[in-house]
């Protein structure tokens, strides 16, 4: 378990180097990471195993309330809710690849889910380094947001008419 913990810090600082020094390679790669995840973990559990995605939140929970959770609601139907948490990983992916307006909601998405699932397991510790990843994107792209309007719009004209 420790060495898949540190692993996964790894990865984690891994994406969030990443995200300081290239954030446009940074955002398509954790794209294409959460795409993964979703298919490679949740759809994977839900087709092969759905007992096992169940076991995610009962192993060894670091809240009690997932524990319960996943015990009461999510073994009702665990394949609806794997399926559910794949669509909303994919949906987080395609918004941070193909960028643009809503990629605000990708990452907003990604960070959110990140914490979210942190409380599963000793092994989900490292999460907040890479939703810190996601944050310094987002943090770039408005802080950049505010400062591109003023540096695209044409010089003002003074009282004379000359620019």
């Amino acid at each position: 378990m420790l060495q898949q913990t540190l692993i996964w810090a790894f990865v984690c600082v891994a994406a969030l180097g990443l995200c300081l020094w290239r954030p446009n390679l940074g955002r398509v790669v954790l794209g294409i990471f959460f795409i993964v995840m979703a298919v490679g973990v949740n759809v994977v559990y839900v087709l092969v195993a759905p007992d096992g995605f169940v076991k995610l939140g009962t192993d060894a929970p670091l809240l009690p309330f997932y524990r319960w959770g996943f015990e009461h609601v999510v073994a009702k139907a665990p394949a609806v809710f794997g399926l559910l948490a794949a669509a909303f990983e994919i949906t987080i992916g395609l918004l941070l690849i193909k960028g643009g307006r809503r990629t605000e909601w990708g990452l907003i998405g990604g960070i959110v889910f990140l914490l979210a699932v942190t409380p599963l397991g000793v092994w989900t510790l490292p999460n907040p380094i890479m939703a810190a990843a996601l944050g310094v994107l987002l943090w770039r792209r408005r802080t950049d947001a505010r400062l591109l309007p003023a540096a695209s719009q044409p010089p003002a004209a003074t009282a004379s008419g000359a620019l």
